[in-house]
């Protein structure tokens, strides 16, 4: 069907609000289409405005499929559109890849040997059921669970697509060895999730790409479905992701945006020749450029320009600001580590007091470490930060506990929450729950047999009564801040009393702020997986109002892409810090898109800083080139700052 929408004001609406590239984004008909926009052009704007087109042209919400990579872009996908339609197809299927997998995984269960309800490890439940098949005394088994080579050789064959030899070849040679070992162990661990109905993260892309090739009546049901595929962030998607939009090819439009030059997660196997090869693979392929930045000054924009300039692996744009000119970025060289925090200190106090709220100052490292010595100095002024890039609030063992209960009500069958609900409870260790579990997994219902007695351990232990007075009251609830405030009054308070003495209210208040979260979902099965697929980090959302106004924010630079700021520092920016250490000339581009996302996050205000006694080098020496990425800058795009004896520490 063409893309012509008889609604006159829609059209003159789209005109309006649209620059001349993203118009021709949101109404181009081809069967491929690639929209190539830099930072800060507004490629999820042009994606939703394209979406929103397409259903006003008379194309049923029901033929399209929105695909994006994290919880908070598929939430504000979803309300851009709502709002550019004045109400919400029920049946437009829009999300992550992970949450879209998940749905399609539940519907076509059977297909995979699960059942619907099957649970979604994350993944510290990985790790969990690893270490249990490598706990019986072998040395070597335990090596390789110490080290977390296990988990992390199989995540990288089954999302890189590579053989156990090659991943330990290329990335762990001293390993070799251990191929065969390894291969036995991911077979156990593939029974195991099996028999737990249970997948890990992988599998809810890696089963939709088996489902779809091995059952082609289902692909087809849903080639015929989805007239049209839109994918946002197209440069972060991985060798499965890309298989998984191929399979779409020929039946549907194949519609992606993404920039080449802000692709930056290698280690998540982010597959950068998805986005550079896609017009070569889409015969007649269109592609649209998207170039005007509306984030940043134009020199800030100059400057990125001229760094990613150096990268020969990129599909070519030459970005332009439409902003008002503005200060050249500052190259600042110091003396040291502490005088870099000292200097970054000093120039926030001196920004909030020519007005600019702490909220818009951010400060970005390539490594957590690099900031050690800023959050001191943090400290020392009394200026509040948040910081993002460390534990997730999902990942706290609090969290994880209460929902391990909450994950055994909803599948009596998962193991590892049973083991982590069981061993937690006094007197029952590891060796009791293995007795325990055989009994436990024949029972019809494994919750009610505990509830009724029907399932006990072979001696009296006291925590296995407060396990059945939890369970017992717990399973009785239906709504899920009821169900956890069963847990906390039937037990887990005082378990978390003992525990945690001196973090009691602290850790109580984030299961209370966990139970209001829940209350927006009906029951624990959406509930749950909408935890298990969140990728962002929990202590934003659970921040107080003004926590988030009035606090300076220091992340990585990975943590800090979708995000901007009126003011940014970039620290640590020696060879070794970053760049990091690299390999070949992928790894170093990828470093420098790394940069170019860093100075590509501010609107107004750049500090690039430096020092030459770097005492934090490996090895200890004292050593201090500036980074390459400042070396190879033209001297037009910059301005030194003056450090004069005010800024000697």
């Amino acid at each position: 069907m063409p893309l012509c929408s008889n609604d006159l004001d829609w059209e003159e609406r789209l005109k309006q609000e649209l620059n001349e590239a993203q118009y021709r984004f949101a109404t181009a008909e081809a069967p491929a289409i690639l929209g190539l926009a830099g930072p800060g052009s507004g490629k999820t704007r042009a994606l939703v405005y394209r979406a929103a087109h397409i259903i006003k042209c008379g194309v049923s919400p029901h033929e399209l499929l929105l695909l994006t990579f994290t919880n908070k872009a598929a939430e504000e996908m979803k309300e851009r559109l709502h709002r550019l339609l004045g109400f919400w197809p029920e049946d437009l299927w829009a999300g992550t890849f992970h949450s879209i997998g998940a749905r399609l995984l539940r519907r076509h269960a059977a297909h995979l040997n699960r059942q619907s309800n099957f649970s979604i490890l994350d993944e510290d439940d990985s790790r969990a059921m690893l270490k249990d098949l490598v706990k019986l005394g072998d040395n070597e088994r335990i090596l390789l669970i110490k080290r977390g080579l296990l988990a992390s050789v199989i995540s990288h064959c089954r999302n890189a697509d590579l053989s156990i030899e090659d991943v330990l070849e290329e990335f762990y040679p001293q390993y070799r060895e251990y191929a065969g070992l390894i291969r036995q162990l991911y077979e156990q661990y593939q029974s195991r999730k099996e028999a737990a109905n249970a997948f890990d993260f992988d599998d809810l892309l890696l089963g939709w790409l088996e489902l779809f090739t091995r059952e082609p009546s289902i692909r087809e049901s849903y080639r015929r479905r989805f007239k049209h595929v839109l994918v946002d962030e197209f440069q972060d998607t991985n060798l499965v992701q890309g298989r998984i939009v191929d399979l779409f090819a020929g039946e549907s439009s194949i519609c992606v945006v993404g920039d080449d030059a802000q692709s930056i997660y290698a280690f998540r196997f982010a597959e950068i020749e998805n986005i550079l090869s896609f017009p070569k693979k889409y015969p007649g392929c269109l592609v649209i450029r998207m170039e005007q930045n509306y984030r940043s000054t134009p020199e800030i924009v100059a400057l990125a320009d001229c760094s990613i300039s150096f990268n020969r692996g990129q599909l070519p744009k030459k970005l332009y600001s439409c902003r008002r000119s503005g200060e050249k970025p500052w190259v600042v060289g110091l003396r040291s580590a502490l005088q870099e925090a000292w200097f970054v200190g000093e120039r926030i106090q001196e920004l909030q007091r020519s007005g600019i709220p702490l909220r818009e100052i951010a400060v970005l490292y390539r490594s957590s470490y690099l900031a050690t010595e800023l959050e001191l100095e943090l400290v020392r002024r009394g200026i509040r930060y948040r910081t993002y890039g460390g534990l997730k609030f999902l990942q706290k063992a609090h969290i994880k506990d209460v929902l391990a209960f909450l994950k055994v009500l909803c599948n009596p069958r998962d193991e590892v929450a049973w083991r982590r609900i069981v061993t937690m409870q006094p007197g029952m260790g590891p060796a009791g729950f293995e007795k325990l579990w055989s009994s436990l997994k024949e029972a019809p219902d494994p919750v009610q047999a505990v509830v009724r007695g029907e399932v006990a351990p072979s001696r009296r232990v006291g925590g296995w009564e407060n396990l059945r007075r939890i369970l017992a009251a717990a399973s009785s609830e239906r709504e899920v801040p009821r169900t956890i405030e069963a847990l906390l009054r039937e037990g887990y308070q005082d378990i978390l009393l003992k525990n945690y003495p001196d973090q009691f209210e602290e850790r109580l208040r984030g299961i209370e702020r966990l139970a209001a979260y829940g209350a927006r979902f009906d029951s624990l099965e959406p509930f749950l997986e909408a935890l298990s697929l969140e990728e962002v980090l929990f202590m934003e959302a659970t921040a107080s109002d003004e926590e988030r106004r009035e606090s300076v924010c220091l992340s990585t630079v990975h943590s800090a892409k979708g995000k901007e700021w009126e003011a940014v520092f970039i620290i640590g920016l020696n060879d070794g810090h970053f760049p990091g250490r690299w390999r070949d000339e992928a790894e170093l581009e990828e470093e420098r898109r790394l940069f170019y996302v860093a100075v590509t996050r501010t609107r107004r205000y750049l500090f690039l800083i430096t020092y030459w006694d770097d005492r934090r080098a490996w090895g200890g020496a004292a050593v201090g080139t500036p980074s390459l990425f400042l070396r190879e800058l033209p001297a037009n795009c910059y301005q030194i700052f003056p450090v004069g004896e005010g800024y000697l520490y």
